[in-house]
């Protein structure tokens, strides 16, 4: 069985490298009716090397249906994969649409709140909101006090974003 799975993910990994996008299509769905966490790094990998905008859109379609939490590490290190970057806010969409347990990772997402663009940072609420329930006391505190913090100093359009995330935090 093992060895079957081998060959499947090599064949993938082929077609991924090819300039047949109808056969890239096909793969991606053949991934997203089969997918096992072995077939997951392979769409990443497809979305550093493939910037054709239809190809990526099935990509994130694909990630959005993963319900293994095994692939939660995977979405935090492509958070943080500078070849990623371009394609963070659909990433960050992606995240909070795969109805995911991300709460151990909730100071990557503040960080994108308080740091990013005004649109990763809206996605970066969205993704705090889902998280909010599943934190503890404590980190709704270090979170709010963050928050507190760089309201301080931020005096534009996140300022309004900011003060929801520190209300749902409550």
């Amino acid at each position: 069985m093992e060895l079957e799975e081998n060959a499947v993910l090599k064949e993938l990994q082929n077609i991924f490298l090819s300039d047949n996008e109808e056969n890239i299509h096909d793969a991606i769905s053949y991934i997203h009716e089969n997918c096992s966490m072995k077939m997951v790094p392979l769409l990443f990998d497809l979305l550093r090397s493939n910037k054709n905008k239809t190809i990526q859109n099935d990509v994130f379609n694909c990630l959005m249906d993963a319900k293994d939490a095994q692939a939660v590490p995977l979405f935090i290190d492509a958070l943080h994969d500078e070849q990623l970057k371009n394609e963070k806010k659909h990433l960050l969409s992606t995240i909070w649409q795969a109805n995911l347990d991300f709460s151990q990772h909730i100071d990557v997402f503040m960080e994108i709140l308080l740091h990013d663009s005004y649109e990763n940072a809206l996605e970066a609420f969205t993704i705090i909101e889902v998280c909010a329930e599943k934190l503890s006391d404590e980190e709704k505190i270090r979170c709010k006090t963050a928050i507190s913090n760089a309201m301080l100093n931020e005096h534009s359009e996140k300022q309004a974003l900011l003060q929801a995330t520190v209300e749902i935090l409550q």
